[in-house]
Parts: structure tokens; C-alpha cells; sequence
């Protein structure tokens, strides 16, 4: 594992921490750990990018359907979420070499990770489900799993450079 991945992967640990514990306080700290993401995430830009906005796209989905609503925020996608989004994306982009090939297992992991990641939110107080958590950790499940092999596809579309073509 090459230190710019590692880097992408603390980075969004941190980004992560920071937008669930500290929302909309945290901003400029949250701003300046994605603005380091992006800095080492050379070759994964695009498609970190493009990983973004399906996500922000989704959650936005899913706020308009009251799937998801934001604790203490009264606009559809904060800075917060979206900045979250930004280091999701390239992460995931940076992670694409190491992510199963099969679109069933691709498909199985985005499943998971994403109903989790979303479960985790709700349990720090940072988010909410309905019309239960369990339905809406499963609606966002199924909806990772169809778009986890979706951004795989972008990804390989949009970065041919990190592909080396």
C-alpha cells in the first residue's frame, strides 16, 4: 500500500469524525482534511469527483423522501455532508484496485458498508431513519448495493488515466 493511499484512508477517517461528531462546528477543520484529500489523491480526482456526486445525488434522493433527515440541519445537503461526500468518493476511487472484481461481490460490499456507514451515523446522533432505523438501513443498503458497481463502472469511464490507458 503506497502513502498516498494510506494518507486518502486517514484523511477520511478524520473527515468522517468530523462531520458526524461535529457537523456544521467543524467545517473549516472538515474543509482542510478534504482539501488534503484532494491534494493526494492525484490520478483519482475525476472519479473521486464523479463518486461524489451520484452520492450526493442519492442522499438527496433519500432526504426528498424522508428516508434521511439531518439532525440540527435545515438545508438538504449541509457543507458537511457534502464535504463527506468529497472524501468518500476519493477514497473509494483510491480504494478501486483493492475493491472485488465481481459485480455480485462489488455489489454485496456496497451493501454493506453503506447500510453501515448510515447505521453508525444514526447511532452517534448525526442522522435519522425512517419510517424505522431498520427499513431505512435497508433501503440504503439495497440502494449501495446497485450503485457501488455503478461507481466501479464510472470510475473505470471517467479516470483512464489511473487504468493506464
Amino acid at each position: 500500500m503506497n502513502r498516498r493511499l494510506i494518507a486518502v484512508l486517514v484523511l477520511f477517517d478524520i473527515n468522517w469524525a468530523l462531520a458526524v461528531f461535529g457537523q456544521q462546528d467543524t467545517l473549516l477543520w472538515q474543509a482542510l482534511t478534504t482539501v488534503a484529500m484532494v491534494a493526494c489523491a492525484r490520478g483519482w480526482r475525476l472519479g473521486g469527483l464523479a463518486i461524489a456526486a451520484i452520492g450526493m445525488a442519492f442522499d438527496g434522493l433519500l432526504i426528498q423522501q424522508q428516508v434521511l433527515s439531518l439532525t440540527g440541519s435545515p438545508v438538504a445537503m449541509p457543507i458537511h455532508l457534502a464535504l463527506l461526500w468529497v472524501g468518500f468518493g476519493l477514497t473509494l476511487a483510491a480504494c478501486h484496485q483493492r475493491l472485488p472484481r465481481s459485480p455480485w461481490a462489488l455489489a454485496l460490499v456496497g451493501g454493506v458498508i453503506g447500510a453501515l456507514g448510515y447505521f453508525l451515523g444514526v447511532q452517534f446522533g448525526a442522522l435519522q431513519l425512517a419510517p424505522t432505523t431498520a427499513l431505512g438501513v435497508i433501503i440504503i443498503g439495497v440502494g449501495w448495493a446497485a450503485l457501488f458497481p455503478l461507481c466501479r463502472a464510472l470510475f473505470t469511464t471517467v479516470s483512464p488515466i489511473a487504468h493506464g490507458r
